[in-house]
């Protein structure tokens, strides 16, 4: 899961939502998960937030190097960033979980 939080005054949402696009694919590649999705939004209330940031999160049995993962969604991220002129800074964040969940119940 992925969850992008964004600051609206600075950034408009068709760029959120090419960056969404973009880091679903750079996830989907770096882990080989296919289901891989974005939640964005722009909370009512910031107080000195970052322009965007990203938090990817997953099951720790998926991550069996969790620097090597971070640095090539890193890196990939990046590159997109500069191949696509995207100018805004972005924080990132990945946080392997000890969750259970089922999809589709």
């Amino acid at each position: 899961m992925i969850n992008i939080k964004f600051d609206d005054r600075k950034i408009q949402d068709k760029k959120i939502i090419e960056l969404s696009n973009a880091v679903i694919k750079i996830v989907q590649d770096a882990t080989n998960i296919p289901e891989v999705f974005v939640y964005a939004d722009s909370p009512r209330i910031k107080i000195g937030v970052a322009p965007i940031e990203i938090f990817v999160e997953m099951s720790a049995s998926k991550v069996p190097d969790k620097e090597e993962l971070f640095e090539e969604i890193k890196n990939k991220l990046s590159d997109w960033k500069k191949i696509n002129g995207f100018e805004y800074p972005i924080t990132i964040t990945l946080t392997p979980m000890n969750w259970k969940f089922e999809v589709g119940i």
